[in-house]
């Protein structure tokens, strides 16, 4: 199996645990790198040497919101090919389709059904080894 980096922009620390739970689970080779709100993710991404393969932002953060930060990502050449997931209990279509306007690959509701999560976690690394 290939080692892929999965970098998840959200400020909620149980949500983080839970990700990463469920990704370890979907995919063992799998690396999660954190950013605790949008700023800092900026910050993070400012580094040109981190290139994560794919990235999920939570919608609802202070500071910056998911979209916020979506724009910016979205700014950045090296992230062109990259994958960007909104990641959020929010799942309103009006926010849904103005994820998608800013170049959102897709938008994962969090589940409370750590099986469903998986699975859809699953069909994203499937769709980025191809």
């Amino acid at each position: 199996m290939q080692k892929i980096t999965v970098f998840l922009i959200d400020d909620d620390l149980d949500d983080q645990e839970i990700f990463s739970f469920i990704l370890s689970e979907a995919y063992p080779q799998a690396q999660c790198v954190f950013a605790d709100d949008g700023l800092y993710a900026l910050e993070k991404i400012q580094d040109v040497s981190f290139c994560p393969h794919v990235i999920f932002i939570d919608m609802n953060m202070p500071r910056l919101n998911g979209l916020e930060i979506l724009k910016e990502l979205k700014k950045l050449e090296r992230f062109a090919n990259t994958p960007i997931y909104m990641y959020s209990t929010c799942d309103e279509n009006t926010v849904v389709e103005e994820s998608k306007k800013l170049g959102a690959s897709g938008f994962i509701k969090k589940h409370i059904d750590t099986d469903l999560a998986k699975l859809e976690f699953q069909n994203i690394i499937t769709k980025l080894k191809m």
